[in-house]
């Protein structure tokens, strides 16, 4: 993994702020950095989101580190400790400080680590234990019997003289009643320990406005930073920066429930740091249980937020909606959210993760400004890398350019969801809208005429992808009028000139970058 001839060189880099060497860095150890994380909590989304915050952490902390050939076993120990840290329920603040950490890493297991370990399933145990005692005591027998003499329903329903079907309920009851008091001793572990370190119980910031589509982070994170009052970027800066005007996520056939999928927290990471800020996050795609750690790393981003006085930006607390947090109760142990619609709504804090069948739930919360925005070949750089499809893939999605091909199969075996197509045409005509307009941003500034010449003819691309995406999409109620062999051929045609012109956009942002 090391590359010992320029390993210092990029490390010096990032400590003077290029972020190109940063990246650098995240691509060689991102993989290396999943396992040493997964290595303590076990689980995938888990470990993905510590390793999206230790990359923040180390680019802080660099300045920490005497010595660079070190730098692997001194982010592994960051990496695990944080780890440590987040089975403990996710407090940042009871994070080791870097200071503490010796240089040489890990190379053995030392004996604190095993008793760490030791102590972390003792808790655990000791959880279950209390919650199976608030049981009554038949449902404790025969969850007992189940568990460890892992006897059949029949076998129960003939030991206790019962019904097959009631000891259905008995065992099915007893996981939920068990489940749900580990989530609630989770949360009041957690807010003890809030209550010791002398933090609020209670903070409610005026509810965000919603003026500008939801169905974009970057304009989530300018909603709540505005409410803040901390920085005056324009919605167009937002969505270039972002990258989110370049962005398209493809489902197979165009699945409307799967056009808002992505890794988000991999893509609200990447926008907080071309803002300049910094930021934490919980929550991946795919992500199909919530356990009760989770829950309370969510919970904290959202006081960690709310105390900053920034509203945290949750998605699907209601079914496929983004919406803000902007207070929260815990004495009552609730939480007040905006959706987009505008309704103001209360949800109780074990609720979180856990409202809706659609999970997975993501929680983000900025934290700080830390450094300027990314230079203007960096958003260009990572405007071209999300069009290769170099992002964290997923399972069942194409990203980039390369979904135009995906959809135009879909259109061409008449299998796409036309709710879908329309959802998603209605969003990308807005997004390129704002791509144009962030590429004639960045060609007024620029300043020498070749580099001028090639952003504005970019942006005369973009102009075309909107106006192809005005004309896909349906007339009410989701028709095209005429047979369904013009409606395909139509879709089809569009399809193709858009993805002609996004391909020649991104052609022209290559040649920026390339003669910067």
């Amino acid at each position: 993994m090391d590359h010992p001839f320029d390993l210092k060189d990029l490390l010096s880099r990032i400590r003077q702020g290029d972020h190109a060497a940063y990246e650098t860095i995240f691509n060689r150890y991102r993989a290396a950095a999943m396992s040493w994380a997964q290595s303590v909590v076990r689980d995938p989304y888990s470990a993905d989101d510590i390793v999206q915050e230790a990359f923040i952490r180390m680019k802080d902390k660099l300045h920490q580190l005497k010595d660079d050939h070190k730098f692997a076993a001194w982010f592994r120990l960051m990496i695990r400790r944080m780890a440590i840290n987040s089975i403990r329920g996710g407090d940042s603040r009871r994070t080791i400080v870097i200071e503490e950490m010796p240089e040489s890493g890990p190379a053995n297991r030392g004996r604190s680590d095993e008793i760490r370990e030791w102590q972390e399933q003792e808790a655990s145990a000791e959880l279950v234990r209390r919650s199976l005692a608030k049981l009554s005591k038949q449902a404790r027998d025969v969850l007992d019997a189940a568990a460890s003499e892992e006897a059949t329903p029949e076998q129960l329903a003939d030991r206790y003289n019962m019904k097959k079907s009631n000891i259905y309920n008995i065992l099915s009851r007893a996981r939920l009643k068990v489940n749900d008091e580990r989530f609630r001793e989770e949360i009041a572990a957690y807010l003890l320990e809030r209550e010791t370190h002398g933090h609020p119980n209670c903070c409610l910031l005026p509810a965000p406005t919603y003026s500008r589509p939801y169905a974009f982070i970057s304009a989530m994170i300018g909603e709540a930073l505005g409410t803040a009052d901390i920085t005056n970027f324009t919605y167009t800066e937002l969505m270039g920066i972002s990258a989110e005007a370049f962005r398209i996520n493809m489902p197979e056939n165009c699945d409307w429930q799967g056009i808002l999928t992505f890794d988000w927290s991999y893509a609200a990471y990447r926008t907080v740091e071309r803002l300049g800020f910094s930021g934490v996050c919980v929550g991946r795609p795919q992500q199909t249980t919530v356990t009760p750690d989770i829950q309370v790393r969510m919970l904290s981003v959202v006081h960690g937020s709310v105390d900053r006085g920034i509203p945290a930006v949750i998605w699907n607390m209601e079914r496929n909606e983004m919406g803000f947090a902007h207070g929260y109760d815990d004495r009552s142990q609730e939480i007040r959210y905006k959706g987009y619609n505008g309704e103001t709504r209360v949800y109780r804090y074990d609720q979180l993760g856990r409202q809706t069948d659609e999970r997975p739930v993501f929680v983000f919360g900025l934290r700080r400004r830390v450094s300027p925005p990314s230079s203007e070949d960096t958003v260009l750089r990572a405007i071209v890398d999300h069009a290769r499809g170099k992002e964290p893939p997923l399972k069942g999605y194409v990203f980039g350019l390369d979904g135009y091909r995906v959809w135009l199969e879909g259109a061409r075996r008449n299998t796409l969801d036309l709710s879908g197509h329309a959802y998603q045409v209605a969003i990308l005509a807005e997004a390129r809208q704002q791509a144009a307009a962030f590429l004639e941003l960045l060609a007024d500034r620029s300043r020498g005429a070749d580099r001028r010449t090639q952003l504005l003819a970019a942006a005369d691309c973009y102009k075309q992808v909107s106006k192809w995406f005005v004309r896909l999409y349906p007339r009410f109620p989701f028709g095209y009028g005429g047979s369904p062999a013009n409606r395909w051929r139509d879709i089809q045609e569009g399809l193709q000139a858009a993805w002609d012109a996004e391909e020649e956009g991104i052609a022209r942002i290559e040649a920026v970058i390339a003669g910067s």
